[in-house]
């Protein structure tokens, strides 16, 4: 069942898709660009931690492309790229680990006001997109479950896209209610699951104008290994 929807390693992604649903896609979750000099008004002690809130993306942000960043740094292919920002953030145990690609990431700290993709939950510029998804499929509300215990409705109609950003959890799946597509972070991650009830996966991918990894017979939740 949707509600209860949870990958298992190893096990290809399309196997374990609840029916309706037949395509998946991991939705890359885009780099964050800020107006110049946005991090320097914002920093109160030198040193600090900054990293911009959704309202601050949605209003202000600019995203930025894996490709892009691949370009900057060197990196190779989306692979190393996941890798890499994985290694750097500890979500990857040291044997699998990758160094030498998450190295490659210091050439951004020359790119002021640049930041990693946000972590855990979905991105807040993937957002839009997948709201304009689920209203194109004709549908008026959307159901939301979230592991432990949340779980409710909202309108797409009556609904902006921050406030889906303050709704969402780690791992929460949101789903249009005919179940024609719904989404869901993927915890230590840099993506999101993008699932579809048609095949079409890579149509939507194009329209939407997402980066992604589309998913094939064999492509596991460890996709990043394969």
């Amino acid at each position: 069942m949707l509600e209860t929807l949870s990958i298992e390693p190893g096990v290809p992604i399309l196997r374990q898709l609840p029916k309706p649903f037949s395509s998946a896609a991991f939705l890359l979750h885009p780099f964050v660009r800020m107006p110049s000099g946005w991090e320097q008004k914002k920093r109160k002690r030198p040193f600090e931690h900054i990293y911009p809130s959704d309202a601050e993306m949605l209003a202000s942000g600019v995203p930025v492309s894996w490709k892009t960043v691949m370009n900057i740094c060197g990196l190779r292919s989306e692979k190393e790229t996941a890798l890499a920002l994985m290694s750097v953030t500890k979500a990857l145990q040291d044997e699998y680990a990758r160094p030498e690609s998450a190295a490659l990431l210091d050439r951004l700290n020359d790119c002021q006001d640049l930041y990693f993709p946000i972590e855990d939950y979905t991105s807040a510029f993937l957002i839009p997109s997948l709201l304009d998804v689920f209203s194109s499929k004709g549908s008026e509300r959307c159901t939301y479950f979230e592991p432990i215990e949340q779980h409710g409705m909202f309108s797409l109609h009556k609904v902006t896209p921050l406030e889906v950003c303050n709704l969402l959890q780690p791992e929460m799946v949101i789903a249009d209610e005919q179940r024609n597509a719904a989404f869901m972070s993927v915890y230590d991650s840099f993506t999101t699951l993008f699932l579809m009830k048609d095949q079409d996966m890579a149509g939507i991918v194009r329209a939407m104008n997402w980066e992604a990894v589309i998913c094939r017979e064999t492509t596991c939740i460890d996709w990043f290994y394969q």
